[in-house]
């Protein structure tokens, strides 16, 4: 189960970088070109969320599985909380990547909300371009780029 939800979790990964791209693209393009919003507009965030969503889900999955790094962070952290906040791996896969990760998904959702509640096309390429600017910004912090781009490949 580990290992099949951590391909998952890692294949999804792309998915949102491209979805995150589209959406960016498609919000600023907006912005800038002064554009009408379009059914496109709505399908790039719409597509953004819930593909974060998913890996959000999926994420939440192997930090609770008895497996992994997560899992061995919580177990360390329970026994010496500051030894084990020395450790990278433990400190980045049991709260930095979390934490940057559930706060993106908050900000992505907020700015899908607002866009999507907005009446002017102004304010709702505003909302979307902003907070998925914010939100990219988090992600591409909290992805652990060193670890294998594709799993079970190689």
């Amino acid at each position: 189960m580990y290992i099949l939800t951590l391909t998952l979790h890692s294949y999804t990964r792309w998915l949102v970088l491209i979805a995150m791209i589209y959406a960016l693209f498609r919000a600023w393009r907006g912005l800038i070109g002064k554009r009408e919003w379009h059914s496109l507009d709505d399908f790039a965030n719409r597509c953004f969320a819930g593909l974060i969503s998913l890996q959000f889900i999926l994420g939440v999955v192997l930090f609770l599985l008895p497996n992994g790094l997560a899992y061995a962070a919580r177990q360390a952290a329970a026994q010496n909380f500051s030894a084990a906040m020395k450790v990278y791996d433990l400190r980045f896969f049991g709260m930095e990547h979390p934490l940057q990760m559930v706060i993106a998904l908050a900000i992505v959702h907020l700015g899908y909300a607002r866009a999507r509640k907005a009446q002017a096309s102004a304010s709702q390429f505003r909302w979307a371009a902003i907070c998925f600017t914010i939100a990219a910004i988090l992600i591409l912090i909290a992805v652990p780029w060193w670890r294998p781009f594709l799993r079970g490949i190689a």
